[in-house]
């Protein structure tokens, strides 16, 4: 029961422990590693489902690990969005539409005048 503990100790919502035990019990089999679950947890409390109303829409842990929930993908792709940010107010967001239209930083002497590059060619394209 050492995993179960380290599961209970890393899941936010700390109700109907006895349930979540047997839940445990229940998807040892198809449950991945522990680490895995773990990061699976991790990625959960980042959701805004997870962060708002003071956890009251986290899922009890017995319901988690019965619907499997470690198989969730907690990544939403939206076109022209990145990490929920419209994709010119990230870096990432800019290379990814410099690269979209054909443009890279390394063909640029400063970060800068990629960015400019890539906003100005894309108030063309627009």
């Amino acid at each position: 029961m050492e995993e179960f503990e380290m599961f209970w100790k890393a899941y936010p919502r700390k109700v109907a422990k006895a349930e979540a035990r047997k839940a445990w019990n229940q998807t040892q089999a198809i449950r991945p590693d522990l680490e895995t679950v773990l990061k699976a947890i991790k990625g959960a409390s980042q959701t805004e489902q997870w962060m708002r109303g003071n956890g009251q829409f986290i899922p009890h842990a017995a319901t988690w690990l019965r619907g499997e929930r470690w198989e969730d993908e907690f990544e939403v792709k939206i076109a022209g969005v990145v990490n929920e940010k419209p994709w010119y107010e990230s870096s990432t967001g800019i290379e990814m539409k410099g690269a979209e239209l054909g443009l890279h930083p390394n063909q640029f002497e400063s970060w800068p005048q990629f960015k400019q590059a890539v906003m100005h060619k894309t108030m063309r394209a627009a």
